[in-house]
């Protein structure tokens, strides 16, 4: 009768349980199904693109809020001009009382002034991280998506000189006709600021639903790779335990087989 021992295929089949058992580890450790290109060549591939797109989508919704916030500093700066301005219209409208004297104007036009320079001061001070908002008619343009054609611009428009050119700063109450000139320069003043609230409220708009829609897709993104590349943690404990006992019964056959193939030597012998 021929005796033949051999331990080959249960070192192997331990190896392969330990192996098993140390991709699990991993898995359950760091969370995730694909640790390197050996679990998933293909599923890598897809989730570190993936993986960009979101930090594309994180860095796109910061940029359009900080478009939100540079509308909000030049929306808040033009409603004090405006505030000025509409003080300043109620000042000529007294101014235009016939029952006022020249010396009742002239006090009247003191605050004038004064509103004057306060807006003045306001334009030329009002910016956003050193971006000049009132006195520039540059363009910021704003990364509002992964992709390179994603932007969103707002149209820069230098609100100091318009006013300028409207007379809002050559206005002269301190007689009654001076008064009723600077109502007409007043309210071309103030429409033009009106309009460019209008046009503000509009990019305003258009950036929150930019990052409505970037979170939306943010979403949807990080489930679908998550799907991907997300380890099942119920399922990975499950084949852990498994892979243990299988380990340990390995181990304890080939113990047993080990001490046969001993026992067989000394018989032999």
């Amino acid at each position: 009768m021929a005796i033949s021992i051999n331990g080959f295929s249960g070192v192997a089949s331990t190896q392969q349980s330990r192996a098993d058992t140390n991709t699990s580890f991993n898995r359950i450790s760091s969370g995730q199904r694909i640790n390197t290109a050996a679990d998933d060549a293909a599923g890598l591939a897809i989730s570190s693109r993936m993986a960009t797109q979101l930090s594309g989508f994180n860095t796109s919704i910061r940029n359009a809020s900080d478009g939100v916030s540079l509308v909000q500093v030049e929306s808040g700066a033009l409603g004090s001009i405006s505030d000025n301005l509409q003080r300043i219209r109620e000042l000529s409208l007294q101014a235009g009382n016939g029952a006022l004297n020249d010396s009742d104007r002239q006090a009247l036009q003191k605050e004038v002034d004064q509103l004057l320079e306060a807006t003045r001061s306001t334009l030329e001070s009002s910016n956003f991280n050193g971006v000049q908002l009132l006195n520039d008619d540059s363009s910021q343009q704003f990364q509002v998506g992964p992709n390179a054609s994603e932007t969103v611009s707002i149209e820069g428009k230098n609100i100091q000189e318009a006013l300028q050119s409207e007379g809002v700063f050559d206005v002269d109450i301190s007689t009654q006709s001076g008064a009723s000139s600077a109502l007409t320069a007043l309210d071309g003043s103030l429409e033009l600021i009106s309009e460019r609230n209008s046009e503000l409220g509009a990019v305003a708009n258009r950036f929150e639903s930019t990052i409505d829609s970037l979170r939306e897709t943010r979403i949807n993104t990080a489930e679908a790779k998550s799907r991907i590349a997300d380890a099942d943690i119920a399922k990975e404990a499950s084949d852990l335990a498994a892979n243990q006992i299988r380990n340990q019964a390995q181990i304890a056959v080939q113990a047993q087989a080990n001490g046969d193939r001993g026992l067989v030597l000394q018989l032999l012998s």
